[in-house]
């Protein structure tokens, strides 16, 4: 459908969609962030339409989409729904108020518990969202909890109600209730690792529990050397073929733990970063990949061979990060995308604020890296590259800051100052990706 783009203004070309996610399959993949998963998968989906049949936006909505007796949609109830909540929404960031929102009995008996009340008011406390917090409040859809807010939003409950919750039980909890519950649930079960520490030192302090993080992460040289030596027929292969060229490479550390963020544009962009980082850094790096496609089969003896760490940031975002930290604290270093995914257009896109946060609490260096040629080589919607100018440029290290606030406000900052970085780096690119002396 058309939306206008503010109020009061005729209906646009911009088509905005309204999507309705099947709940049970989201369970049975484990999948909580739902936003973030339908979003990549709906600019995969509009790369290969015409720039009018784009979608631009969408709404998530939890309610089947109204429908006449013969199961026809009623468009105009379902536009009407769309523009009344946008309304509504406004209102609510513009007054510091929410639409007020009944309970039903059942849950009233459920929100009257002490305990209950104590959650919530953390819940409250932590949440963006001006909508009221009710039992069945979807934590993304509903109230806006992100990945990473998830994670804190637990940690926070665990210590106001003296719990220590299962990881896996919590990965795949949806709304208000359920977390709820979870935590109350693990009441009394506290090792004293996570109610001793604050925040993210709680989440990142275990060392990974999975075998196949852990066989990764401590596997042999040989194989190691192997993908070195590979590295540098790739290195002179795009040279050749691809125009490619580096910048930068001297201002990468003689020895590490740091972190090493490119923007995200293809599947080439690790193996041409990889081939481009000298034997005393190369030995000790190591990588976190989606075990959708890492986790099973040969891919995943493959990936064990350098180093790569299998983890399913959409079901389990705290294996992720912990399995990334443990790997720091080993000294070695780590490649991670600050996107976390392929961009859709080949411009940088908002960064997340996980390569923040370990910098932060691991107090390691980020070492931004600017790729530009690789989405016209090898874009989302292709399913082979083509030859296509290559540019990788290493930046000036970021340094964590001394004070080890490690509060949200460092993890925005440091964040912002690592994509400024990358976006400068970029931009620079792009203006001199005709000059062949670069």
């Amino acid at each position: 459908m058309g939306l206008a783009s503010r109020p009061g203004e005729p209906l646009s070309e911009r088509l905005h969609a309204v999507i309705v996610p099947n709940f049970a399959v989201l369970r049975e993949r484990k999948i909580v962030n739902a936003r973030e998963v339908i979003r990549f998968d709906v600019e995969n989906m509009s790369t290969e339409l015409p720039g009018a049949k784009r979608i631009l936006s969408f709404d998530l909505w939890s309610d089947p989409l109204p429908r006449t007796t013969t199961r026809k949609l009623k468009r105009f109830e379902i536009l009407r729904r769309v523009i009344t909540a946008a309304a509504d929404e406004r209102a609510g960031r513009e007054n510091g108020s929410a639409v007020a929102e009944e309970p039903t009995a059942e849950e009233a008996l459920w929100l009257a518990g002490p305990e209950v009340q104590k959650a919530l008011a953390v819940i409250r406390s932590a949440g963006k969202s001006q909508k009221p917090v009710l039992p069945s409040s979807n934590l993304e859809l509903d109230l806006g909890f992100d990945s990473m807010e998830r994670v804190e939003l637990v940690v926070a409950l665990e210590r106001e109600l003296g719990a220590e919750a299962d990881d896996k039980v919590i990965s795949q909890v949806y709304t208000v209730r359920e977390l709820v519950d979870a935590i109350l649930q693990a009441r009394g079960n506290v090792t004293g690792t996570r109610s001793s520490l604050p925040g993210w030192d709680a989440v990142l302090a275990p060392a990974p529990e999975d075998p196949a993080v852990l066989a990764a992460l401590n596997s042999g040289q040989g194989p190691v050397f192997f993908w070195f030596v590979f590295g540098k027929f790739v290195a002179l292969f795009m040279r050749i073929f691809f125009n490619l060229r580096v910048s930068g490479k001297e201002k990468l550390p003689q020895k590490g733990p740091f972190i090493l963020s490119p923007n995200h544009q293809s599947f080439l962009d690790g193996p041409v970063v990889a081939s481009q980082i000298p034997w005393p850094l190369f030995k000790d790096m190591f990588y976190v990949g989606t075990s959708e496609i890492f986790g099973h089969g040969p891919l995943k003896y493959l990936g064990r061979t350098f180093k790569l760490l299998p983890v399913d940031p959409d079901s389990n975002l705290v294996n992720a990060m912990r399995a990334g930290a443990y790997g720091l604290k080993q000294g070695k270093n780590l490649v991670l995308y600050p996107e976390g995914e392929r961009s859709v257009d080949g411009m940088p896109k908002k960064f997340k604020k996980g390569v923040a946060i370990l910098s932060a609490h691991l107090n390691v260096p980020i070492y931004p890296v600017a790729l530009e040629g690789f989405y016209d080589a090898w874009p989302r919607n292709r399913k082979f590259p083509w030859f296509s100018k290559l540019r990788v440029r290493f930046g000036d290290p970021i340094q964590p800051p001394a004070s080890q606030s490690n509060s949200e406000e460092t993890y925005r900052q440091l964040t912002e100052e690592l994509r400024a970085r990358v976006v400068e780096m970029w931009e620079g690119l792009r203006e001199k990706k005709e000059d062949p002396g670069l």
